[in-house]
């Protein structure tokens, strides 16, 4: 391999390059991507190539206009690679800049540019996962990581640079310095094979197989390479030449996820990546607030965000920015659940945060409903108590009874079983610990719960926790002198079918129990990898207690609105062992409000998306004599790569002969209501154009459907925000997404 001489002679080269990218004049880029494209490809524009862009759909993302055109990278799905012309040589001095506009930092490492040879990384323009601007790489000595003193802002315009010349490594943030290396030393190594990648690190980790985590979540333009070290006074220069005009485009809007045939179109969800357990549902200044786990780079479990959804009416949600980041030593493995309360006037969040070892409670305020600032004196109980041997530690629920506030979280008895562990506070801050509120068997209730709340309806409280391995189980009892008193030892599980976990409260001034809680995705990773999102929010539900100690389930009546109505069927019999199909509807989202009685058949069945040979369809069964419940999903798709099984419980009717079902059908949703008083929610993933029927089923003669409503569901999807504007999906859009 042939060197030129003047790199040969450099003691402190700084990074290698091969010779063709050094033939352009000082003045001009070597490398630059304009990152305006439109297509499927992106122009290296100084040699012409045309680079092909990743992407889950196969099609690029591009928004804005003029200046603000910029590609749409995702967080794990997104980039592009240009190979390098061949050719030999290296170069002392580089300088690397790009505008860039983050929704939110990485899980790990992500690179804006990476240059890369067959023995490793070269270099590394390089954004960390607590926001910070780094360059490095394997050929360049340790002592030549660079580091910004500290992080770049989200969802504002930045321009970022690197420069590295014998005077050492230099980071520019809009033009001014913000971390220097002095002692950047290259050593020189076999460059055959040079590779470019833009918007990732080669190297992340890749999460099931599917989900790489070290890709940008943003916007980003104008990346431009040079092969000197460019004074500041030329970066300003350049940066105020290509400087985009207005605020950038991070919204979300409906192309993102329209492909998706199983993306509901009336439940609470963000507009893509994945989300999970909510945690705080609380009316504040005339908006219902819900807050919940969010990750924004991708569809998979992997540091958590607060996500943030407002709404008017419970039914149409607009995502504002991320409450809560994880930014902090404190919380540098994530922000987990907890809950809200209005505190002093402010909006108060009370969360788990988790390190690299431990997890403590910790608080945020804000006074606006939008931006929140972290307590600086948090955590507020650093870990879970020293006087026991506790599972963990996290997911802290608060209530106020007078001027008291009373906290439980989540843990567990090693051999003995779930608990939550109660602590009082005068004023959020200072906490003590009193005791385990309540502890369970782990034969019956599970070895460590989860998301724990307590809800009051009159004189009766309900302890609801989600137990390992996931199912919603409830006490109801008293609470008296700072004990609760359960009526009885045994757990009670909150669902029919184990679909609906983790439900967050509000309580209405007239005492009403709101509750929305998570209704999981359940197919492959590869599937949500496709997909673009996870996971979803139950229709708001209305709880109460009955007398005999029951959480009684019930639609919100806010749900009505939803509804137009398609079929009002007064009476019909239904002949035996054949269906009897409900004519004419082509809808996939649907409410359908029945009372079957049983005559003499001993069980009847509903039948959803159903296809018009019977391949597919979701079979409730109920079967009066063994007083029992089935949900048969075997047949709801003929995809292999989503659950499909029968899960059968006792259900005793309301009524001996009859039954009232009380079904919503959202796409690939199913939230049921039985008698007024249960529920269970469950996931389908139909696969065939017809699969769209809806149909009854009775073993024997005299089974009849008495009063029969169909109801067409209308959108309620509305769009990300970005800062402090709220946008919503447009009419034509809306149209696409029903």
């Amino acid at each position: 391999m042939a060197f030129s001489r003047r790199t040969l002679l450099s003691a402190t080269a700084a990074t290698m390059l091969p010779r063709w990218l050094c033939a352009a004049s000082l003045s001009s880029p070597v490398l630059r991507w304009k990152l305006d494209d439109g297509g499927d490809f992106a122009v290296e524009y100084i040699s012409g190539i045309r680079d092909e862009i990743a992407s889950r759909t196969g099609h690029a993302i591009w928004v804005g206009r003029g200046r603000n055109r910029a590609l749409r990278l995702d967080g794990y799905s997104v980039w592009l690679q240009h190979a390098s012309k061949p050719g030999v040589g290296v170069g002392d001095a580089i300088t690397v800049m790009a505008w860039i506009a983050l929704e939110a930092y990485p899980v790990s490492e992500a690179a804006l540019l990476e240059i890369a040879t067959k023995s490793g990384t070269l270099f590394r323009f390089s954004i960390d996962r607590f926001g910070h601007l780094q360059c490095g790489g394997q050929h360049i000595n340790a002592k030549s990581l660079c580091r910004s003193s500290e992080p770049i802002a989200k969802a504002t315009w930045i321009h970022l640079a690197a420069s590295l010349s014998r005077d050492g490594l230099t980071l520019y943030r809009d033009g001014v310095p913000f971390g220097h290396q002095p002692n950047a030393v290259a050593s020189v190594k076999d460059l055959d094979g040079i590779n470019f990648v833009i918007g990732k690190s080669s190297d992340c980790t890749v999460i099931a197989d599917v989900f790489p985590t070290g890709v940008l979540n943003g916007l980003l333009r104008e990346l431009q390479l040079f092969d000197r070290a460019l004074s500041p006074a030329a970066l300003k220069e350049i940066l105020e030449v290509s400087r985009p005009k207005g605020p950038p485009d991070l919204q979300i809007n409906g192309p993102w996820c329209i492909d998706d045939p199983h993306r509901p179109i009336c439940h609470a969800q963000p507009p893509r990546a994945w989300t999970n357990e909510p945690h705080g549902l609380i009316h504040w200044r005339g908006q219902y607030h819900l807050f919940y786990q969010k990750n924004p780079d991708g569809p998979y479990w992997s540091r958590l965000n607060w996500g943030h959804m407002t709404s008017p009416d419970l039914l149409q949600w607009t995502e504002l920015p991320v409450a809560i980041s994880p930014e902090l030593p404190y919380e540098s493995k994530g922000c987990w659940s907890g809950s809200v309360i209005e505190h002093a006037g402010k909006l108060t969040l009370i969360y788990t945060g988790v390190d690299e070892v431990k997890a403590g409670i910790s608080l945020a305020f804000s006074e606006d409903g939008i931006n929140f600032i972290k307590y600086p004196g948090n955590p507020v109980i650093p870990s879970a108590p020293e006087s026991g041997n506790y599972l963990d530690f996290r997911d802290p629920f608060v209530w106020r009874e007078g001027e008291v506030y009373y906290l439980i979280v989540g843990s567990g008895v090693p051999d003995v079983g779930g608990t939550a562990l109660l602590y009082r506070s005068k004023d959020l801050v200072g906490w003590e610990f009193l005791r385990q509120i309540y502890s369970g068997d782990q034969k019956t209730s599970g070895p460590f719960w989860e998301m724990p709340i307590v809800v009051r309806d009159g004189d009766r409280y309900a302890l609801v926790v989600s137990e390992l391995p996931g199912r919603a189980s409830y006490w109801v009892g008293a609470w008296q002198n700072e004990k609760f008193t359960p009526v009885s030892s045994m757990p009670r599980h909150l669902e029919l079918f184990n679909h609906l976990l983790s439900p967050t409260p509000w309580i209405e001034k007239d005492g009403q129990i709101v509750v929305m809680g998570i209704i999981p995705d359940e197919r492959s990773p590869k599937r949500l990898w496709r997909a673009g999102w996870a996971h979803l929010y139950s229709f708001p539900r209305v709880l109460s207690i009955d007398e005999s100690g029951v959480v009684i389930q019930k639609p919100h009546p806010s749900l009505e609105a939803l509804c137009t109505p398609l079929q009002s069927i007064p009476a019909v019999e239904l002949a035996p062992g054949s269906v009897h199909d409900l004519p004419g509807l082509t809808e996939t989202s649907l409410r359908i409000r029945a009372t079957i009685t049983r005559g003499q058949s001993s069980s009847v069945s509903l039948l959803l998306r159903r296809s018009p040979k019977g391949e597919e369809q979701t079979e409730i069964l109920y079967e009066w004599d063994q007083e029992r419940l089935t949900l048969d999903r075997t047949r709801s798709s003929l995809d292999p790569m989503v659950r499909r099984n029968r899960q059968v419980t006792s259900y005793a009717s309301a009524e001996k002969n009859s039954l009232h079902l009380d079904v919503f059908v959202d796409r690939s949703v199913l939230e049921v209501f039985v008698d007024g008083r249960a529920a269970f929610a469950a996931r389908i993933y139909p696969t065939l154009p017809g699969s769209l029927g809806v149909g009854f089923l009775a073993a024997s003669t005299g089974a009849r459907v008495e009063r029969l409503t169909v109801a067409r569901l209308k959108s309620s999807v509305l769009m990300k925000s970005t800062k402090n504007h709220i946008g919503r999906v447009t009419e034509s859009e809306k149209k696409e997404l029903s």
